[in-house]
């Protein structure tokens, strides 16, 4: 395969990645997915099952299961969840759910809104704009894959004198690693710039979703935020929040993590709220 071709299809996989994960609650037929995707209808799940491994019905299925993990920390309950998730019955819902986590939905949701933490977090409350980033998607144990997908974009912006345009980092964490089997936790490298690049390879660009935000601090080790976030949960569960229907996601505050101590490190963590 050319290499001009193999970027074209990554470009158009990563695409409707995006798209699904924008859209995972409506009803995605294979022609509307193909069309976003600019491929025939009869090769796109070929080639979609040879860039993300995964048949599309099984990646939207993940995709929509895995969202609601979150939700049952909230005041919604289980008929409420699985509207918002693109299921029309609770049958279908409770049915899928105990399929993908061997543990009924009722069970779940009991299990989530046990208190763990010993010290209640106290968030910000704050708006921002969308930001528009490239990112590189890699999956499997989040300390791995995060790793990897940041080894490719610095390669990235190395290769393409990129260092000086750069404003922040992110990462987008999409999966809850107690519930989602390791090797298909789903993790993003964003960076944004101060002005557009063209995307190339494993590198593509989407928006960061704008609106209200609990905003938290967790200095220390990146291994580590997983336990804040474990502590978010008994915020959510506290306070009744309402969730909107957007990923979570890290600002990393230290632009550059060379040579800066597990320790001092700080990153602020987002938690996309109604």
């Amino acid at each position: 395969m050319k290499k001009t071709t193999k970027d074209e299809y990554l470009q158009s996989i990563y695409k409707i990645i995006y798209y699904i994960e924008q859209n995972y609650n409506d009803y995605l037929t294979l022609e509307e997915l193909s069309k976003v995707a600019g491929f025939s209808k009869y090769h796109f799940h070929r080639i979609f099952k040879s860039i993300v491994g995964e048949n599309l019905s099984d990646y939207i299925r993940k995709v929509r299961l895995s969202s609601t993990t979150m939700k049952f920390k909230t005041n919604l309950n289980i008929t409420q969840i699985a509207q918002t998730s693109g299921y029309e019955t609770n049958a279908s819902f409770s049915k899928a759910f105990k399929n993908y986590f061997g543990i009924t939905p009722k069970e779940f949701s009991k299990n989530a809104k046990k208190k763990k933490g010993d010290e209640m977090l106290e968030p910000k409350i704050v708006e921002i704009e969308p930001i528009e980033v490239l990112y590189v998607r890699k999956t499997g144990n989040y300390i791995n894959s995060a790793d990897e997908a940041w080894k490719t974009m610095v390669t990235f912006i190395i290769e393409n004198g990129l260092f000086e345009k750069a404003v922040a980092r992110y990462g987008i964490s999409h999966d809850n690693p107690n519930v989602i089997e390791e090797h298909n936790l789903r993790y993003d490298a964003c960076l944004e710039l101060n002005e557009s690049v063209n995307p190339k390879e494993e590198v593509s660009i989407k928006q960061i979703a704008g609106g209200k935000y609990a905003l938290f601090m967790h200095k220390g080790s990146y291994k580590l935020i997983g336990e804040t976030f474990r502590n978010i949960g008994d915020w959510i569960v506290e306070s009744g929040v309402e969730l909107r229907d957007e990923p979570s996601f890290q600002k990393y505050l230290d632009l550059d993590p060379t040579g800066i101590k597990e320790e001092d490190l700080k990153t602020e963590l987002y938690i996309p709220i109604s």
